[in-house]
């Protein structure tokens, strides 16, 4: 019985503490699209999750998709 109690605290120790290591440590998404290529970008605006980013995200991620979208322009020959 002690054996059991033991272990069914250890368990929710192990997940509380699971849990809030996730929220204290998870990355923030203010950028979601941080570290995608040109093509993912492009994926990206086209995705719903682009119609779910606030206002000044929108306008941030066009401001790097626009010189994303240049620097493509000028590797064309």
């Amino acid at each position: 019985m002690k054996r059991t109690i033991f272990l069914g605290i250890a368990i929710l120790v192990v997940v509380v503490g699971s849990i809030i290591v996730y929220f204290v440590y998870a990355a923030p998404q203010d950028k979601p699209w941080e570290g995608l290529s040109c093509e993912e970008m492009f994926d990206f605006a086209m995705s719903p999750e682009h119609q779910e980013i606030t206002m000044e995200q929108h306008m941030e991620f066009h401001r790097d998709y626009d010189s994303c979208i240049q620097k493509m322009d000028e590797n064309i020959p």
